[in-house]
């Protein structure tokens, strides 16, 4: 019994899995983290009374608590973004601690429009998963191109970023 519990415990301390050959690897924040002055919380704080403004004339009282949850969620959750470890290697991704294998992987697009936007995505084959993005910060798209490529098909209808990313970029969030 000693003996499967030391085994146990060996491990959970076991190297991460071989993936094959690292190609890329790099890290980025979570989240960009944008600074928000003071005009920015007169400017929310108007347009979130004028929602429930409009909800309480409709009688909306739904829309009504899901303005006032938006509204504190956005405000109260000031953290700092974890770093997101990202590796592109022979077998899949890795993020984190998490392994995509390519098989599982349906396209990729890089979206670069350096200075706001240098992102390469993801889109899974899964419905429920949702794409995976990841900032290239100082890497070089033609070479991670180069080898995804190899790999995976790439998306060259995507243009632009997601209207999502957009909408958060624009507005701060």
């Amino acid at each position: 019994m000693d003996e499967q519990k030391t085994k146990d415990n060996n491990d959970e301390t076991a190297a991460p899995a071989d993936h094959g050959q690292v190609f890329f690897s790099w890290q980025f924040p979570e989240f960009p983290r944008y600074e928000r002055s003071r005009r920015w919380y007169v400017g929310a704080a108007i347009s979130g009374g004028l929602l429930l403004l409009f909800a309480a004339f409709t009688r909306n009282f739904l829309f009504a608590i899901i303005t006032i949850i938006a509204a504190l969620t956005i405000t109260l959750i000031h953290r700092n973004p974890r770093q997101i470890r990202f590796q592109i290697t022979e077998d899949g991704l890795v993020v984190n601690d998490t392994f995509f294998d390519y098989d599982a992987i349906k396209n990729f697009y890089i979206i670069y429009q350096p200075p706001e936007v240098k992102t390469l995505y993801f889109e899974l084959k899964s419905f429920f998963k949702p794409r995976i993005p990841a900032a290239l910060e100082d890497q070089d798209p033609a070479k991670i191109r180069a080898v995804l490529t190899r790999y995976l098909t790439e998306d060259l209808e995507r243009e632009h970023e997601p209207v999502s990313d957009q909408f958060s970029r624009l507005f701060k969030l």
